[in-house]
């Protein structure tokens, strides 16, 4: 494997976690600059890796070396960081969502394709969460076709910063791990979302801090989510899974499977959970792979247009209070 020089564009508090993350696989990457709109933070962090500093993109391209870049941005601006940095032949690492909207997100693609370079995605709780184990279980077939899951997430959460003014919330900022998960452990494509959103008074943001959504999949699986940032309860329920011949838990740690009148799991399945670190990490090492090997990643902004049209399809559902069905948003299969 060889050694990759990494910029990171982004010093704000992911961009941090993701310095810290990457500085503990030296073999493997050298991080060879950061960039950032803030004078006076990018010069602390630079000074806090050995590593020059630049204030734009353009600054970064003309007088640094390196090879990827990991860009952990405010998302509303991450197409105009993205851009630039893939028309001077970078590759490049998005942290989620990848963009603030799915035509954001679009553009993104097409200018990497025109290129001919490579956009990844940090959608982390692929690795963090038990949903590539269950992708692996489920391809098995030991239990039977899925049926219907069932995720409730409540918490009251506060932010601060840039996230807070913009007009999309909890589903922007977490509902999009879920929504990921479920088409990447299902191994299936939407058929239609329906979605209903309301806002908390005392959670300070401009958009909704409560959401539910029901999303039918291609092959028949019905998906509940139900995920609040104002409940004065914190509160969940792990995704399960009910499928003809047994249920499936899936939790972080384990997978549980479940079958009439069993008040225990019948079998448990250990997760390949990665530490927070590692799974940041590990985002960053499916695009280096698919550099040394001339292919496509996994979390590839292709593969996550996806993930990102639920999303898109779930605020159209809220926004005009209808069902949106999967071909509006014109997805290639």
């Amino acid at each position: 494997m060889r050694k990759f020089k990494i910029a990171q564009i982004g010093t704000g508090n992911r961009g941090m976690a993701t310095l810290r993350a990457l500085a503990e696989y030296p073999d493997r990457i050298e991080i060879a600059a950061v960039c950032d709109t803030d004078p006076e933070k990018v010069k602390q962090v630079a000074d806090q890796y050995g590593v020059p500093g630049f204030s734009s993109v353009e600054e970064l391209l003309n007088r640094a070396s390196f090879e990827v870049a990991s860009v952990t941005t405010a998302t509303p601006v991450r197409q105009v960081v993205a851009e630039p940095l893939l028309e001077a032949g970078i590759d490049i690492l998005i942290d989620k969502p990848f963009a603030e909207t799915l035509a954001e997100a679009r553009q993104i693609v097409e200018v990497a394709e025109r290129e001919g370079q490579r956009v990844a995605v940090g959608q982390n709780y692929r690795y963090l969460s038990g949903y590539d184990t269950a992708r692996q279980f489920l391809a098995q077939d030991r239990l039977g076709p899925p049926r219907h899951l069932t995720h409730t997430v409540l918490t009251h959460r506060q932010d601060r910063g840039w996230r807070t003014d913009q007009e999309r919330y909890v589903m922007a900022v977490m509902s999009i791990h879920w929504l990921d998960g479920y088409r990447w452990m299902l191994d299936d494509e939407p058929a239609s979302i329906y979605c209903q959103t309301s806002k908390s008074r005392t959670v300070e943001a401009t958009g909704e801090s409560h959401t539910s959504l029901i999303i039918k999949f291609q092959r028949g699986c019905v998906v509940q989510l139900t995920e609040s940032f104002g409940s004065h309860r914190r509160w969940s329920h792990p995704p399960q899974l009910d499928c003809d011949h047994g249920t499936l838990e899936i939790t972080n740690d384990q997978l549980n499977v479940y079958q009439v009148d069993s008040t225990k799991p019948i079998e448990v399945i250990p997760t390949h959970r990665a530490s927070m670190d590692q799974a940041t990490y590990l985002c960053l090492a499916d695009l280096l792979t698919a550099v040394e090997t001339d292919t496509e990643p996994p979390n590839s902004g292709q593969d996550n247009l996806q993930s990102m049209a639920m999303l898109e399809a779930a605020y159209l559902s809220a926004a005009e209070n209808r069902i949106v069905d999967w071909a509006e948003m014109r997805i290639p299969s």
